[in-house]
């Protein structure tokens, strides 16, 4: 009877026949055990560092059976019994004294062993001798080491007896090789810094895994995957994250190739390329670029880290044709790649080319000011049948580039003057080969309202079948004298009938408190943005339920974002080599001693979104609808103003309080929101009136009922914007498609005079 039992539990076969048992803890008889009273069960034990801890003898029922399994027993029921025993022996030895770990692996080999259970003795003494050995290795005994890998060899040669069949793993360069043990070793130390023995025991035991699970093709993911998991079980997970691999699942990958996705719908092979570039790129940001609580706030949606994707760009700036006239276009380790442009022809292919090469570097919009006035002296003379073709191709170049790579890039906005900003008023002109002309801007005004006249006449007319352009997007600027200057009227006609029929011009209004269009140095790049996060203002308000508590959990939020713009900082810095050698080198190339972009002077943008259901959360009612919900708006910006200013100050940073106005961070944080929050939100959240996808009100705009004076919506967006130094941004919804150009004008000009508006487009 119990040699059956035996053989079940532990797979051992007893030497010789042995006499059957009446009882089935007779074995234990034979043990030195002294005489004395049936003892009580024990409490405690004593843990290597002194620590007492509950006696739990199903871990030494556990153990047991585990030792069994590995040399061919499955019976629990023996182990439990096994277990018994051991919690016997033990009491009768210590009589009341709570044993420690070693007196129970002591007794645990010796009731075993006693009891004829002798392979799985051995198999439970190398289990304890080998976490021994781990522990001692993690304290530097090298010796153990050299024991460990000697012992793991002739068990795996013993146990193959040279019949094991060779190993191959496909690695990520497209080639087949042998197994080696080695590579973990040399990756593990690489690239997370492990030490090299603590790197050789996991390597060790992910080559005994494998030759036990007979694979015999691995891929370098799955090997990736066991580190991981060893790595993981020895408490290494800060290894394991600096080892871990990033990627695209097999599934995504090819709803992505197939073009099933959302980011991929109608796009060819080079767009899937840049939809799984990004994706990696967007993990790695997570996992490196970023801190875990940054991460994981973006991923709660907390708050929204812009670009993800393309975190190894700036994110948006001014840039000044003077550049690309007076020093053509350089390259990094290259010098100048073009000379400065002598035609009119060359100089659009020139800007071109350089809003392409600044769109690989920012992922915000590539934004040009003053086009026509820097044209004016290369197009000077031309007739005006030549100067309308020229216009022509200029909106096209830009416009083509856009519909073939669509999504690629943000669009390029061409900033339009009609009279002379202050800034250029008294800078000689430069002309063809970047030689100065002997006037200044200003004395070719004439042509360059005539070609900013024609430019917009091209977006009027549209492409074939008058399909408007997605790019570039026309910028009107309008400035403390523009409505002083000749002209100005017809003018503003002009662009406003664009703007009612395509609606896609943008007019920047360059008032009291705006900032600057023009950098001081006039070739380089100006309005430097580095990074911009935006702020979740209706989720605070979920979480803070009043005012006062709102300010804290803004605060909270906005540490958060700070400390992500520090990291995006100290990230580009690496990408930013001073010799033109890095990612980054095109924009740190100097010209007359000075970077093109100066990150000293470069802006940190912490964006809001949802400023109008954060009001509406609180008062129950949107902001345009009382002066109280108006006011508390205000002090939501003027909280977070002063605190950016003050935060950043202290971390070195020149932060400035923006507007979101991506439409799809609005979808992404009401999306989160109405899970995260169900019955809160769904008063919040408004579905799109076309669409119907969930959305806030973007940005600190207001939600424009029909039943709001345009006149008194933009006063009170106005008073929003002054709190705002980037992104302000105003969309003003028309009556209709008819709408008089002179109306749309006029409007305007109410905008410029009586609000505080910095941008204004209109819907």
């Amino acid at each position: 009877m119990s040699g059956s039992v035996h053989q079940n539990v532990s797979g051992d076969l007893p030497d010789e026949p042995r006499e059957e048992l009446e009882g089935l803890f007779d074995p234990q008889l034979s043990l030195p055990l002294p005489l004395a009273e049936a003892p009580q069960p024990f409490q405690t034990i004593v843990k290597r560092d002194g620590r007492q801890a509950p006696f739990d003898k199903r871990k030494i029922s556990l153990a047991i059976f585990k030792a069994a399994q590995t040399v061919g027993g499955h019976d629990e029921q023996m182990a439990d019994s096994l277990a018994s025993a051991v919690a016997l022996y033990l009491s009768k030895v210590l009589k009341d004294q709570p044993p420690t770990v070693d007196q129970v692996h002591d007794a645990v080999e010796r009731v075993l062993i006693q009891m004829s259970h002798v392979k799985t003795a051995l198999a439970y003494a190398r289990y304890r001798d080998r976490r021994a050995r781990i522990r001692r290795l993690r304290q530097g005994d090298m010796r153990v080491l050299l024991s460990e890998l000697e012992e793991a060899r002739h068990e795996r040669e013993a146990a193959a007896n040279g019949t094991a069949p060779p190993l191959f793993v496909r690695t990520s360069s497209d080639t087949l090789t042998t197994w080696d043990s080695a590579h973990i070793v040399e990756a593990l130390v690489r690239e997370t810094g492990l030490e090299r023995s603590l790197a050789q025991v996991v390597a060790l035991e992910v080559e005994q895994q494998i030759h036990q699970a007979m694979i015999s093709v691995l891929t370098t993911s799955l090997v990736r995957e066991l580190v991981g998991a060893k790595l993981i079980e020895h408490g290494l997970e800060e290894y394991r994250e600096r080892h871990r691999r990033l990627g695209v699942p097999l599934y995504d990958l090819a709803r992505i190739v197939r073009g099933s996705t959302a980011e991929t719908v109608a796009q060819g092979p080079d767009g899937t390329d840049r939809v799984l570039a990004r994706s990696v790129k967007k993990e790695y940001a997570l996992a490196e670029v970023y801190s875990p609580p940054v991460a994981d706030a973006h991923l709660r949606g907390d708050l929204h880290l812009d670009a993800l994707g393309q975190a190894d760009r700036l994110y948006t700036a001014r840039h000044s044709m003077e550049s690309i006239i007076r020093f053509g276009i350089g390259l990094p380790g290259t010098g100048n790649f073009a000379n400065p442009p002598h035609y009119p022809e060359t100089l659009l292919a020139q800007l071109v080319k350089s809003s392409e090469l600044y769109a690989h570097l920012f992922s915000g919009e590539i934004r040009w000011d003053a086009v026509n006035l820097f044209f004016a002296p290369f197009v000077h003379g031309l007739s005006k049948k030549d100067l309308r073709q020229f216009a022509q191709m200029l909106v096209y170049e830009f416009a083509f580039r856009a519909l073939t790579h669509r999504d690629e890039q943000a669009p390029v906005v061409l900033g339009l003057c009609w009279s002379v900003p202050p800034a250029l008023k008294s800078c000689e002109a430069l002309g063809p080969s970047g030689n100065p002309a002997g006037r200044t801007y200003g004395d070719y005004l004439h042509t360059a309202q005539q070609f900013a006249w024609d430019i917009i006449d091209v977006f009027y007319e549209g492409g074939i079948n008058a399909v408007s352009f997605p790019s570039p997007v026309p910028e009107i600027w309008v400035g403390a004298d523009f409505f002083r200057s000749d002209g100005h009227e017809v003018w503003l006609n002009h662009a406003c009938k664009v703007a009612a029929l395509r609606r896609s011009v943008r007019f920047r209004l360059e008032q009291r408190g705006a900032l600057p269009s023009f950098s001081p140095v006039p070739w380089q790049a100006g309005q430097v943005a580095l990074q911009q996060v935006v702020l979740n203002l209706p989720r605070a308000a979920y979480k803070a339920g009043r005012e006062a508590a709102l300010y804290e959990e803004l605060d909270h939020l906005l540490e958060l974002a700070l400390e992500a713009l520090e990291e995006k900082r100290n990230f580009v810095e690496t990408l930013l080599d001073a010799e033109g050698a890095g990612p980054l080198g095109l924009l740190a190339l100097t010209r007359d001693g000075r970077p093109y972009v100066d990150l000293e002077q470069a802006v940190f943008l912490v964006a809001v979104e949802g400023l109008n259901e954060c009001v509406q959360v609180l008062l129950n009612t949107e902001a345009h609808r009382s002066a109280e919900a108006l006011r508390l708006a205000q002090r939501t910006l003027g909280h977070l103003q002063a605190q950016c200013a003050a935060r950043g100050e202290t971390r070195g940073l020149r932060v400035a309080l923006a507007q979101n106005n991506d439409a799809a961070v609005s979808n992404r944080f009401a999306t989160l929101d109405l899970k995260a929050f169900p019955r809160t939100a769904r008063t919040a959240v408004k579905p799109h009136p076309v669409t119907q996808a969930l959305q806030y009100t973007t940005g600190a705009r207001l939600n424009w009922s029909p039943d709001l004076n345009p006149a008194e919506g933009i006063r009170m967006e106005g008073s929003l914007h002054e709190y705002l130094e980037e992104g302000a941004l105003a969309c003003v919804p028309l009556p209709g498609d008819n709408t008089a150009p002179a109306s749309v004008a006029d409007f305007l000009r109410k905008v410029f005079h009586n609000s505080a508006v910095r941008q204004i487009m209109f819907e």
